[in-house]
């Protein structure tokens, strides 16, 4: 079978990656389940370093890069993006990130099926909510 990337072997990929891929899904080694962080865990945590990949960005984002993420990728109406931006100055970092879900997510809240009760309190739950809503609309 040919390789099917040009950056590494499939013997390359085995050996360097494959093994932690199965490993972080408990497949390998202790066989333990790696839980995700929480919130409130991610907020308090250390700062994302470079070359890391977590963080909240109601908590890491300076205000200019937030204000810019919410207007030109996440197309939320000035209105919302200055409220979201006030909970943030505010350290209101789970109740801006439950703004920011009902501004994404129009009629939300009059929807019984999405499960708005822990967004903002794991990223699970966002994400379950977001799917929610987006198999109901």
């Amino acid at each position: 079978r040919p390789p099917r990337s040009k950056i590494m072997t499939a013997e390359q990929f085995q050996k360097g990656y494959s093994y932690n891929i199965r490993h972080m899904y408990g497949k390998e080694g202790k066989r333990a389940s790696y839980t995700p962080y929480n919130c409130q865990k991610i907020i308090l945590g250390n700062f994302p370093q470079a070359g890391d990949h977590h963080g909240c960005p109601f908590k890491h984002y300076d205000d200019d890069n937030l204000s810019s993420l919410l207007t030109s990728k996440l197309q939320i109406s000035a209105k919302d993006k200055e409220e979201i931006l006030d909970l943030k100055r505010k350290k209101n970092f789970q109740i801006a990130c439950q703004k920011h879900f009902l501004a994404a997510h129009p009629g939300a809240a009059a929807m019984p099926e999405v499960p708005l009760g822990a967004v903002g309190n794991h990223p699970n739950d966002w994400f379950r909510a977001s799917c929610a809503y987006h198999s109901n609309v």
